[in-house]
């Protein structure tokens, strides 16, 4: 089998490895290294959305947002409280907008390669990569993976939830939607044995992407998640409407100790190195600024030092701690959280981004006994 060498190989062609290509082609330091994606999965064809909030006008993917909100709700069981979220906007990629941008850059520069080709295996030996696949093996110094084995994460001593969403994008003939705000939140749907939530991407007063999310271990039917979408969109806007695409995922929500390197010292990106955030499945923009990370040590020849446990870590573990053990209590805690602290200050700490005196006086404003009772509780485990 003839050996085939690159300068980079990014294994996985999905959010993580296609921002990295992009961060590394435009790096100032580029000089046309070649670059090989291998994607099995095909990534490009799952139907997905990303949506994120942001400060700059000078956002990496600001050329291809498809929609931004200036406002933001949350829904209450007493109603919705509508807030401006200035600095911050809030921004949303569609899966089509995204990938087509990349392979443009593929396409134009003849010095990446694209291809579906399986891995079968890979190892490290000296200071080369060696990646088998169904088609030829692969040499590089520079490897990047996005693997990740969930069974190796739910057979650890961590907290495994998911944050399992379905939704519909739907199209009505009357103006409904209030196209000035996106819907984070809306607890006032059916909750069962974990925290569930509406969530309401408005595109215009015809159309939206309305999803049902929920946080639990239990793995939710698409019978379940059917019957509150229409009765959501019933309650709501109460209309005749035409479903135009549909949406189903479930991204995992852990404390698990994801590693820089993985096992074949392949150094990991995406999920695989952690990027999702614990307790809100955010990632778009933590892979981003990994990404950027990643090519500027890559070109400096600067090696990537393992992640280390930050207060942020200690704080998502008491809310999954809460959202597996005492959901309702949960449920009672975020709806306090948006009821009493502003949006702004919100998005800074999911951002992790707050100072301590931000956190404290953020915490002073929740039932403090509940988190307490956390740590005391699975303490040792923390």
């Amino acid at each position: 089998m003839n050996t085939t060498n690159y300068d980079i190989v990014i294994l996985g062609g999905g959010c993580a490895g296609m921002q990295l290509m992009h961060q590394l082609i435009h790096h100032t330091n580029y000089r046309g290294e070649s670059i090989l994606i291998l994607d099995a999965d095909k990534t490009y064809l799952q139907p997905k959305s990303w949506c994120f909030w942001h400060k700059s006008e000078d956002h990496p993917y600001q050329s291809i947002f498809n929609t931004t909100w200036n406002n933001l709700s949350i829904g209450f069981p007493e109603g919705i409280k509508e807030k401006s979220i200035n600095p911050y906007r809030y921004s949303f990629i569609k899966s089509e907008s995204f990938f087509d941008f990349h392979f443009k850059e593929i396409h134009q520069n003849n010095h990446i390669r694209y291809s579906n080709d399986k891995v079968l295996k890979f190892e490290k030996c000296g200071n080369d990569f060696f990646i088998e696949t169904n088609q030829e093996m692969i040499k590089t110094q520079a490897l990047y993976s996005s693997f990740w084995s969930q069974e190796e994460v739910t057979n650890d001593r961590s907290i495994f939830l998911k944050q399992q969403f379905y939704g519909w994008e739907i199209y009505t003939e009357q103006p409904v939607f209030n196209s000035k705000a996106a819907t984070l939140m809306d607890f006032s749907i059916t909750q069962t044995n974990g925290v569930n939530f509406a969530y309401v991407l408005p595109y215009s007063e015809h159309q939206a992407l309305i999803e049902i999310t929920g946080f639990c271990e239990k793995e939710y039917s698409i019978d379940f998640f059917e019957a509150v979408l229409k009765q959501y969109i019933q309650k709501n806007w109460n209309c005749s409407y035409k479903i135009i695409k549909t949406e189903r995922a479930s991204i995992p929500m852990t404390n698990f100790a994801f590693k820089r390197f993985t096992k074949e010292g392949a150094i990991a990106i995406g999920t695989a190195a952690g990027m999702i955030k614990p307790t809100t499945g955010y990632a778009f923009n933590r892979i981003t600024r990994d990404s950027i990370l990643l090519a500027n040590q890559f070109f400096n020849k600067e090696a990537p030092i393992e992640f280390t446990h930050t207060r942020f870590k200690f704080y998502d573990r008491l809310l999954l701690q809460l959202l597996k053990y005492s959901p309702a209590k949960a449920l009672h805690i975020l709806m306090q959280l948006f009821r009493k602290v502003p949006f702004q200050q919100i998005l800074r700490f999911l951002d992790e981004d707050s100072s301590l005196l931000q956190e404290a006086v953020l915490f002073a404003k929740l039932p403090k006994k509940e988190f307490l009772k956390q740590v005391f509780k699975h303490g040792n485990n923390i």
